[in-house]
């Protein structure tokens, strides 16, 4: 292993999202073909086009919302030499905003259900919710890839929440540079919220990004999941074993918060729910609000 990829790997430890590398040999790869990690760029267009060619972006949907959102604004002026490496960066307070290739297959995993939920009922509006903003770049992908009807997706809107204010604030800063028209539509709306309890003002939701680990699946955020709906969230203890699972919602036997009236009395129902574990992972834990 060359000093360059020990490099960035020790980097990765450092970060909020560490995906564990398959050190098994896949018959199928294409050894001229870039990973995960090695996908660094001196560009946001190069970057993005590297995690394509690494089969991380797989939908031309999704490069297109990655590529209008660059990512340099979003990381900390002091760190803007390293904005468009493949490697979390410490963004303040104990934060740090993920390794492109974790942004970019956590909207891959998502964009199955906003699919279906634009196929199913094309008069509603999809709604995003982004657990744990950090520094406002995943939801301003998100609010790209909503923010006007597609052949692909109908237009929605996106919610991103942090337990922090001042990392709120600083997203919508962060969003202000080049993306705020996403602000001024209504499109992304910010908000300080306890990732814990989710966001019920914009419930139910078609999709659910959790930016950090919850020590076990937190059944609020469930809850605020529509049927049909997918949630990507990374649990397990701070420090210990984490695994990246998609939570899909596939019935109504427990409440919808935001589509039932008795919600709360109807409770929680794991029937309505199957969960796949996708990969291991590093974050930073989901912090709970005092």
């Amino acid at each position: 292993m060359n000093l360059k990829v020990l490099k960035v790997l020790f980097l990765s430890l450092l970060g909020r999202s560490f995906a564990y590398i398959n050190n098994q040999p896949d018959p199928n790869a294409n050894p001229s073909r870039p990973r995960a990690w090695m996908c660094s760029g001196k560009t946001n267009a190069e970057l993005v086009g590297k995690l394509a060619s690494a089969g991380i972006i797989k939908s031309p949907i999704v490069k297109r919302a990655l590529l209008a959102v660059d990512r340099r604004d979003y990381v900390p002026s002091s760190r803007s030499d390293s904005a468009y490496q493949d490697n979390p960066i410490p963004i303040g307070r104990g934060q740090t905003i993920s390794a492109p290739h974790m942004h970019a297959h956590c909207i891959e995993d998502l964009l199955p259900s906003l699919k279906r939920a634009s196929e199913r009922d094309p008069g509603e509006p999809l709604r995003v919710l982004d657990v744990g903003l950090g520094s406002g770049y995943l939801s301003a992908a998100f609010g790209r890839l909503v923010q006007a009807k597609s052949d692909e997706l109908k237009a929605g809107a996106v919610y991103g929440i942090d337990v922090i204010p001042e990392l709120v604030e600083a997203a919508r800063s962060n969003m202000l540079k080049r993306d705020g028209d996403l602000l001024e539509s209504g499109t992304v709306t910010l908000d300080v919220a306890d990732g814990w309890r989710g966001y019920p003002r914009g419930s139910p939701y078609h999709a659910i990004h959790v930016g950090a680990a919850a020590a076990t699946l937190p059944t609020d955020l469930m809850l605020q999941l529509a049927v049909g709906g997918t949630m990507v969230i990374p649990v397990g203890p701070d420090g210990g074993t984490q695994y990246l699972y998609q939570v899909e919602r596939v019935g109504n036997l427990g409440g919808v918060v935001g589509a039932d009236d008795n919600a709360e009395e109807k409770g929680y129902r794991e029937e309505d729910y199957q969960m796949r574990r996708v990969l291991g992972v590093r974050y930073v834990p989901l912090v709970r609000k005092d």
